[in-house]
């Protein structure tokens, strides 16, 4: 007898609830992780979990512990030291994020933050179980206080104090914070029918900026180049040992909530602590940037990421500067974006000619045995047949480079490509001409 479409679903349920094997077994000796919590299990040592974990009760059965970890200012965060972190009075903060206005009073007390969650799924059943808060002390040193529930019944006390904490804030600071974040903790204030301290409160989330300064190309916006783990190591100099890899934080949570063992939150809130200052760390490094220019740049693809910033600010000469810089000493991919961005910007300076010369020059690194051009390589040679037909009055380059795109132009672009190629051959007052042309632009130039 076929067993009925309930029978079936139990079955299927069960085998899902079922513990899941986690690598690096022996150091996390986790076991049965994702069964539900046993309430008698965890509540049996709520009493002395702060004790253990280095921390004190906020609330008097236990259930939110506060852990309170200073950096002193002289010590170093990878090339940088703490104090070094505080972005100075007159950082550009408006270049990384429009929306806070510069000579705004942002720098009063900036505060950092970031959340472990028991999961990734969003909604009202996604709990905060440990919020990290970091601010800079008088000295320069580095203050993070962290709220950690040891049961469901401490939410509404983290809360509170963390609205007490952001009151007096004048800025927060988050990574990836305005996707993530910050939504959980107002839907978290919201079921608790409280108004979001979060509200109102200039925010700047730096996985943006970090993206347009250090992303590669190429790679998909949630690739590893990006994350903060990828930025401490590749731009600060930060290798942690031992880390908690994120994907295992909610099992320790679980697990805990099972055992009342606190030994397994240890790493966690290590992990935590790292991410906050580092948060704060990266925020330093763009505005030192931004303020240094070019020269302060190890690399030329960062040199022309801080060319586009420079750009949409309205700074133009930083920004030609900048893509100079990436074009003299870039590998081919990164001169070829920076060449594109400077010949646009040139031409929208009014400097025609300058912004063909840029334009050729991404003609000029084309592989000579390569018959086909990329669609930034057809851009380029476009803008040159442009400008040659109607500033430069050099119909014959024009000619050349109208016979380049007519012959590799398919579909719709054909149609585009064969009038203007037909409008050159009017104005030269010549029969249209059969047959692919002889070579690329290259070719074109080296003869001009």
């Amino acid at each position: 007898m076929r067993p009925d479409l309930a029978a079936r679903l139990r079955a299927i349920v069960r085998r899902e609830m079922a513990p899941p094997v986690l690598p690096d077994a022996p150091r996390t000796a986790l076991r049965e992780l994702m069964y539900v919590p046993d309430p008698e299990a965890s509540g049996a040592r709520l009493a002395d979990t702060a004790a253990r974990l280095g921390g004190v009760n906020l609330d008097g059965a236990g259930s939110c512990v506060v852990i309170d970890r200073a950096f002193a200012a002289d010590r170093s965060h990878g090339r940088r030291s703490v104090a070094s972190c505080l972005p100075p009075e007159d950082a550009p903060l408006h270049l990384v994020d429009t929306r806070i206005a510069a000579g705004s009073d942002w720098r009063r007390r900036i505060v950092f933050f970031d959340t472990e969650t028991t999961g990734l799924s969003g909604g009202a059943g996604t709990l905060a179980f440990l919020v990290g808060c970091g601010w800079f002390d008088e000295d320069g040193g580095f203050t993070v206080r962290q709220f950690f529930l040891a049961g469901p019944a401490g939410e509404r006390p983290m809360l509170d104090a963390l609205e007490a904490i952001l009151a007096d804030a004048s800025l927060l600071v988050t990574f990836n914070g305005r996707t993530f974040d910050v939504p959980l903790m107002e839907t978290r204030w919201a079921f608790h029918r409280h108004a979001a301290a979060t509200d109102d409160m200039p925010h700047v989330d730096m996985l943006h900026p970090a993206r347009r300064l250090w992303g590669r190309r190429g790679e998909a916006p949630d690739a590893d180049g990006c994350s903060l783990s990828s930025l401490e190591r590749r731009v600060l100099g930060v290798h942690r040992l031992g880390d908690v890899p994120g994907f295992e934080i909610p099992a320790r949570y679980f697990h805990f909530l099972r055992t009342g063992d606190a030994s397994v939150i240890e790493g966690v809130l290590e992990h935590n602590r790292y991410d906050v200052l580092s948060t704060a760390a990266v925020m330093a490094h763009a505005l030192w940037l931004l303020q240094e220019g070019p020269d302060a740049c190890r690399e030329p693809g960062e040199q022309a990421a801080l060319g586009r910033i420079y750009e949409r600010a309205g700074d133009v000469d930083r920004a030609v500067r900048c893509y100079e810089m990436a074009v003299a000493t870039g590998e081919a991919e990164v001169k070829r974006g920076a060449l594109a961005r400077l010949a646009v910007l040139l031409r929208r300076e009014g400097r025609h000619d300058e912004a063909a010369a840029t334009w050729q020059g991404i003609l000029d690194l084309v592989p000579r045995s390569r018959a086909s051009l990329t669609t930034l390589e057809r851009r380029a040679v476009e803008a040159l047949a442009v400008h040659h037909e109607h500033r430069a009055r050099d119909l014959s380059s024009a000619h050349r480079l109208a016979r380049t795109l007519d012959a590799q132009a398919t579909g719709r672009l054909k149609t585009e490509t064969s009038r203007r190629l037909q409008r050159i051959e009017r104005k030269l007052g010549s029969e249209p001409v059969d047959g692919r042309p002889e070579g690329l632009p290259y070719d074109d130039h080296a003869d001009g």
